[in-house]
């Protein structure tokens, strides 16, 4: 049975700690993220909007965000908690998204390849650590249940 606030929520944002917010607001407008305008003159955060449905990502420095959570931030460059995906609509827009990456200064550490026969993917962690993945799935190769 579905709870009164769960059929109230309209939407879903990821906040992420980032160590230099400049750099990092930088790095997302490089590979082709969309400033929020409704935060885009707050100097403490950043905001993009990803995607067709405005998917909105934040972005806060880590003492700021550990503020909220009650614990401290965990090193990215050691650990993971999550892989972020992003949902590709051809081969060629994974290999493209992979270059703008690298050109922004992330780190690619998984080249673009055809994974189980029907997914095309790359992988790659942003200039704080965070881990994400673009990939491409052909629905006529997916395997039947």
């Amino acid at each position: 049975m579905k709870t009164t606030a769960s059929r109230a929520i309209q939407n879903v944002w990821l906040n992420l700690p980032v160590k230099d917010l400049e750099k990092s607001k930088q790095f997302f407008r490089d590979i082709g993220f969309r400033e929020n305008p409704m935060h885009s003159e707050v100097p403490h955060l950043g905001s993009f909007l990803v995607g067709e449905k405005d998917f909105v990502l934040m972005l806060f420095p880590e003492n700021e965000i550990s503020g909220y959570t009650g614990l401290p931030v965990n090193d990215t460059h050691k650990t993971s908690q999550m892989l972020i995906n992003i949902d590709a609509q051809s081969k060629e827009q994974v290999d493209a998204f992979a270059e703008s990456v690298k050109g922004a200064g992330g780190n690619v550490y998984f080249e673009p390849k055809e994974v189980q026969g029907w997914m095309y993917i790359t992988s790659f962690a942003d200039l704080d650590g965070h881990r994400w993945s673009m990939l491409y799935m052909d629905s006529e190769k997916m395997p039947t249940p």
